[in-house]
């Protein structure tokens, strides 16, 4: 009874050992050690080593002696392999061997432990018996050849390193997915739904793979006709600057657009964009938003995308409207005295301004401002809310505010000739009245007092923003004023192209 005691206490002791081990490795990031086999070892030793002999016929005890020593060698087996081949090489020791052929080495230093055990313990002569056997032999042949053909595939494929384990793979008949892991036998692939494919590695060997890293990059084309009278340059840099603005769009390599062919009723262009997303839901994801996104800059450069209708007279255009965002001169004129900054002004200066300004129309996700870029144009969020991101130190983008209807964006960098001090993006589809420096010439050239009035407007909503002493404010006040009038004032000795912007 006292040696059935210590045995358990010492099973109970391994057993401890090889969780808490378990344990540290999750911690220390490095492969886990090996549990269920040497587990089943463990216990195994237990339950044989506390039956009475009495229990156990004589017959049967070689049998019972030769499974616990398999299990035994095993277990040790896989714990050597685990300290001299994944430890050191998790660790970068030195070089970690090819898994297909570690798992080869065990199938093989295994097959001669249970040849070994068999004839030592049992007293089976299993080598004779397989080579005496014509039949047998030739059934096991028979049964193996389409497993030999999985093993030496994979063999090979691991050799070749055609492809490597969290790579996504393309193997045709829509058969994709990231490689899990490639084993003696067979391939397992998890599909972007969620499934996970089991292929045998000879039938992975005599198909053609397409493979990309695990998150690409990969080169997409998109191709989309426009109108015949929009000229080539102009259309390829609307569609660059709208991929460039696209965060699904890597920026190494750059986007690029060129004329594709020419069609009866437009010019089809094409559109070559790099992502990260290899597999064909994040294609379509990409493909949707570019394509949303190019609807709205087309409309923002007056244009729309062509129809194919032939006509035997020339097509009669429709009258040109005020706003192609649906906001007409007394709207714009409306939303103007609702403005902040030019509340003071009177009738007959919102009148000048109001002509000139247009509202327009961003989709979510496109960037309306970009930090670092030179701006001259202010706006107003008509509909729709934008997000406002901030480059930190580290360099990663960083959300600081969201803003509503009503706000005003962009001031800064008009009356200042700053460089934009933040980015903008839509959340959602967005509606804004756009006023330009040059809309603001009219009413402020040869105007300081209305210079100094506007100055002191945008200095105070920067002091609130930013909480300035009022010395501190006083001082920017005054340095925004003399860079407005050099802004603004009516320049002598050149023309009105040379003024500051």
């Amino acid at each position: 009874m006292m040696a059935i005691l210590t045995n358990l206490l010492i099973a109970i002791g391994l057993q401890i050992l090889l969780l808490t081990i378990r344990v540290l490795c999750r911690r220390r990031r490095i492969p886990r050690i090996p549990l269920r086999l040497p587990s089943f070892a463990i216990w195994l030793w237990l339950i044989l080593s506390s039956l009475p002999d009495s229990l156990v016929a004589l017959r049967f005890r070689p049998w019972l002696d030769s499974a616990l020593l398999l299990s035994q060698s095993y277990a040790a087996l896989q714990l050597l392999v685990w300290c001299t081949l994944e430890v050191p090489g998790s660790v970068s020791w030195w070089p970690r061997p090819p898994k297909i052929l570690r798992d080869l080495g065990m199938l093989v230093v295994a097959a001669v432990i249970t040849v070994m055990v068999l004839q030592e313990q049992a007293k089976i002569n299993v080598v004779g018996v397989v080579t005496t056997s014509a039949i047998l032999t030739a059934v096991i042949g028979l049964a193996a050849q389409e497993s030999l053909k999985d093993l030496f595939a994979g063999i090979v494929l691991q050799v070749d390193s055609s492809f490597q384990e969290g790579d996504f793979i393309s193997a045709g008949n829509g058969i994709e997915g990231w490689v899990v892991s490639l084993t003696l036998m067979s391939t397992r692939l998890q599909h972007v739904h969620g499934a996970l494919i089991t292929l045998p590695n000879s039938k992975m060997w005599s198909t053609e793979i397409r493979r990309f890293g695990p998150r690409g990059p990969i080169a997409r084309e998109i191709h989309l006709n426009l109108d015949l009278d929009l000229p080539p340059e102009k259309a390829t840099t609307v569609l660059t600057e709208v991929a460039r603005s696209n965060p699904l769009v890597l920026s190494d390599p750059e986007p690029t657009a060129f004329v594709y062919a020419y069609a009866d009723h437009a010019i089809t262009y094409e559109l070559e964009v790099w992502q990260e997303d290899p597999t064909d839901n994040g294609f379509d994801v990409l493909r949707g938003q570019l394509l949303a996104q190019i609807w709205y800059a087309l409309e923002r450069n007056g244009r729309t995308l062509p129809y194919p209708v032939r006509e035997l007279r020339p097509k009669a255009r429709p009258a040109a409207n005020d706003d192609p965002a649906g906001y007409d001169l007394p709207s714009r004129l409306d939303l103007l005295r609702q403005n902040v900054l030019f509340g003071h002004l009177n009738a007959s200066q919102l009148e000048q301004i109001a002509p000139l300004t247009r509202c327009i129309r961003y989709a979510s996700g496109e960037s309306i401002i970009v930090e670092g870029d030179q701006g001259d144009a202010l706006f107003q969020l008509v509909r729709g809310r934008v997000e406002v991101i901030k480059l930190m130190d580290d360099g990663r983008p960083k959300t600081v505010a969201q803003l509503g209807v009503g706000a005003i964006f962009g001031e800064m960098s008009v009356f200042s000739d700053h460089p934009r001090s933040a980015s903008v993006r839509a959340i959602e589809e967005c509606v804004l009245l756009e006023v330009e420096r040059d809309d603001l010439r009219p009413v402020l050239e040869g105007n300081p007092r209305l210079v100094e009035e506007l100055a002191q407007l945008v200095s105070e909503r920067r002091a609130q923003l930013i909480s300035l002493s009022q010395e501190v404010k006083q001082a920017q006040t005054n340095q925004l004023i003399h860079q407005m009038l050099q802004i603004f004032s009516n320049l002598t000795g050149g023309d009105a192209d040379e003024r500051p912007r």
